[in-house]
């Protein structure tokens, strides 16, 4: 054990400066009025109290105690300190002499004798007193560490369900591109097999407008629920003819009512509707196209009406409705109605909606 010179050599020159700026408040329990002074010369607040009052004048700021009395009451008063200062632990100092017999589990930090000098007694508690404050200190660092541990657990479990959603959407986002993909060169293949052909500009027109058509979709998908808003997808659609086939081509579009299907019914009903759209504006010779859609229990309605010439059977196989009729059949297990008049058309499409959450069902 080191002796008490080398403890007065260290210990004071390390802490002494700190201690000036930051004094260690010590408790003196029982009269030991010379210690008093030299504590106070030392840096140390000071304070003295009676055995029977000492567990009473322990606060937060004492960081050392030291007990001059009676070895049987000194020890006493330690184990009740010991016991009930647990963490930082107290340091306790017994001026008196080490007894032989056992004294249990708890003692003090120190024994000194009561002839012990001042000075050395002063090194001694300003030991302790720093390895208390380093005590508290790690103590602190603990507690900041659990708390970044925790914080670090929620981070990487967000971190995980971010990661897991992010991929959920790049399959989502892989599976609309390939769907997509699929249905172009679909309606490609059919445009080349139609009879009769078309020239080339209005072949290209056509293409164009139904590539356009798909790609309205994205503008309509809500960014709260992931689904598809249908208003916006026909606003979306109604413009692309305008933009296609110019100004002068295309009749007043007009949009009503609203309704939100999941993103897989979204994009079979964006080709349906983008056909239907098309063949009012460049068949009709209408004024006006109107797009009505209304959503209830279970299903979507949506109409395209206009006010041109009119079809002569509502069993036309025109390429536009044969590929919203098979769209709406296969694809959306809807009903497609034609319904000719002197004054005009109306297509109607009844698509059910089903309750399974958008994502699932594109999978």
């Amino acid at each position: 054990m080191p002796s008490l010179g080398w403890m007065i050599s260290t210990g004071t020159a390390l802490d002494s400066g700190r201690l000036a700026h930051d004094p260690a408040h010590v408790l003196i329990v029982g009269a030991a009025p010379r210690l008093a002074r030299v504590l106070t010369r030392g840096g140390f607040e000071v304070t003295t109290t009676r055995l029977e009052d000492a567990l009473e004048r322990i606060t937060d700021r004492v960081e050392a105690v030291i007990i001059a009395a009676r070895g049987q009451e000194a020890l006493a008063l330690c184990q009740r300190l010991k016991t009930r200062f647990q963490v930082p632990l107290l340091p306790v100092v017994i001026l008196r002499r080490r007894p032989h017999r056992p004294i249990g589990p708890i003692a003090p930090d120190a024994w000194l004798r009561q002839a012990t000098r001042g000075r050395e007694v002063l090194a001694r508690v300003e030991e302790l007193v720093r390895i208390r404050r380093a005590e508290r200190e790690l103590a602190r660092l603990n507690e900041t560490l659990v708390a970044l541990a925790a914080e670090n657990g929620q981070l990487y479990e967000r971190a995980r369900l971010d990661a897991s959603r992010t991929l959920g959407l790049l399959r989502e986002l892989q599976h609309r591109v390939r769907n997509n993909l699929a249905a172009i060169q679909a309606l490609l293949v059919l445009e080349r097999h139609r009879t009769p052909r078309r020239s080339l500009d209005e072949a290209i027109d056509v293409a164009i407008a139904r590539i356009r058509g798909m790609a309205a979709l994205q503008d309509a998908v809500s960014t709260d629920a992931g689904g598809i808003t249908l208003a916006t997808l026909a606003r979306a659609i109604t413009r692309n003819m305008v933009d296609v086939f110019g100004p002068s081509r295309v009749p007043t579009c007009e949009v009503h009512g609203d309704a939100e299907v999941p993103p897989n019914v979204g994009s079979s009903l964006a080709v349906a509707l983008n056909e239907l759209v098309m063949n009012a504006v460049r068949h009709a010779d209408a004024r006006n196209v109107r797009v009505a859609i209304e959503g209830t229990n279970g299903e979507v309605v949506v109409q395209v009406i206009d006010d041109g010439r009119g079809i002569a059977s509502a069993d036309s196989t025109g390429g536009g409705l044969i590929i919203a009729r098979t769209v709406v059949r296969n694809e959306l297990r809807g009903t497609l109605e034609v319904v000719p008049a002197a004054s005009g058309t109306a297509v109607r499409m009844v698509i059910p909606v089903p309750k399974d959450p958008p994502m699932q069902a594109a999978r």
